[in-house]
């Protein structure tokens, strides 16, 4: 499955943003400094607008900073890919996003729940 995350600022600012996307229990990041072919960049429907200045690929999460410049637009898109690996119900995290220098800007989605089948 590929994660695609939708970050829009109210402004577009200069800033250091860290985005942190804690994953369900039943899913797993494919890393794709391991898995070339896995990469988002083969999937030509997903903009790439802002390139990070940072990954990282954990066991639990997917993190992500950011260097923003105020001529950028104020909105962004961010993809991974993760693969299902554990069949029930869990649930999902919300993703964070922060200023690391200015606490005050901060974001988050709301929390949900996703359920992994084991097909048939």
């Amino acid at each position: 499955m590929v994660v695609v995350l939708k970050i829009t600022e109210a402004e577009a600012r200069e800033a250091r943003l860290l985005l942190v996307d804690r994953l369900p229990a039943g899913l797993e990041i494919d890393n794709p400094n391991l898995v070339d072919s896995d990469t988002v960049a083969g999937l030509p429907w997903i903009k790439r607008d802002v390139e990070p200045a940072h990954t990282e690929y954990r066991d639990d999460r997917f993190v992500a900073a950011f260097d923003r410049k105020p001529d950028q637009p104020a909105f962004f898109t961010v993809a991974y890919m993760v693969r299902a690996v554990s069949p029930g119900t869990y649930v999902h995290p919300a993703v964070q996003v922060e200023d690391m220098y200015r606490p005050e800007r901060y974001g988050r989605t709301a929390f949900g729940s996703v359920e992994v089948v084991q097909a048939r």
